[in-house]
């Protein structure tokens, strides 16, 4: 063998072979690294695509809420400028009843929070518009939920008081109109100031934190992100 450089050849099969088992291992981790990629990636279109439909979603009963409550702010201005009559009230189907209830949304989460178990998918891709989203619902979530909570405690407040000073609550949970219910509401101070403090919650208040307004904000807000998730999981 060492006559015929036998040894020699021998080695340089060796370290081809060798050389050839490396590169397929490398292939084979660039390879698998490709597939955890793409599923990583996967994961991140998938979130960011029930984030989305949460997103439509909350757009959608957001709509539904301002059809509902914006024809009742002209209501709110005439009680609160004492420019109702018996007659506005009687033939009103809702005027003596603006403070009788208010409809609520309650926010859809289960996008966030798959993002926010996630967490390290997304920092792995140093994903900026992940940071967004949490920032948006972070900040929303705190001041829709601080607007319903003053507005639901002006309601319990109004709600308690009917139920536990006037003779015509029982008419009123049944959405009676009562001669006494709209003697009430045409000369009690105490109502236009009920009255006012509500509409304050609910629709204008001057430092632009009233409930409606923070849901017009959630919208608009929302609407752009829907945008940017539609470019990222194309």
């Amino acid at each position: 063998m060492a006559d015929d450089n036998k040894p020699l050849k021998y080695m340089r099969y060796a370290v081809g072979e060798i050389v050839l088992v490396v590169i397929g291992i490398l292939i084979a981790l660039q390879i698998n690294n490709w597939n955890e990629m793409r599923k990583l990636q996967n994961t991140m279109k998938s979130i960011y695509s029930i984030i989305k439909t949460d997103l439509q979603s909350d757009v959608k009963n957001i709509d539904l809420v301002i059809a509902e409550m914006a024809p009742r702010d002209s209501i709110f201005k005439r009680v609160i400028n004492n420019d109702m009559t018996k007659d506005d009230y009687l033939n009103c189907e809702n005027c003596c009843f603006i403070l009788y209830g208010f409809p609520d949304i309650t926010l859809n989460m289960r996008g966030v929070k798959l993002l926010e178990d996630n967490g390290a998918v997304f920092d792995s891709h140093q994903d900026s518009l992940s940071i967004e989203i949490s920032n948006f619902y972070a900040y929303f979530n705190t001041e829709i939920g601080v607007a319903v909570e003053e507005v639901n405690i002006d309601f319990e407040d109004n709600y308690s008081y009917f139920k536990n000073n006037k003779a015509w609550f029982k008419d009123y949970i049944k959405k009676v109109k009562s001669d006494e219910l709209i003697i009430y509401q045409l000369t009690s101070s105490d109502y236009i100031n009920r009255v006012s403090s509500f509409y304050m919650l609910y629709y204008e208040n001057y430092q632009g934190e009233s409930y409606l307004e923070h849901l017009r904000n959630y919208k608009e807000n929302a609407l752009f992100l829907i945008e940017k998730i539609n470019k990222k999981i194309k």
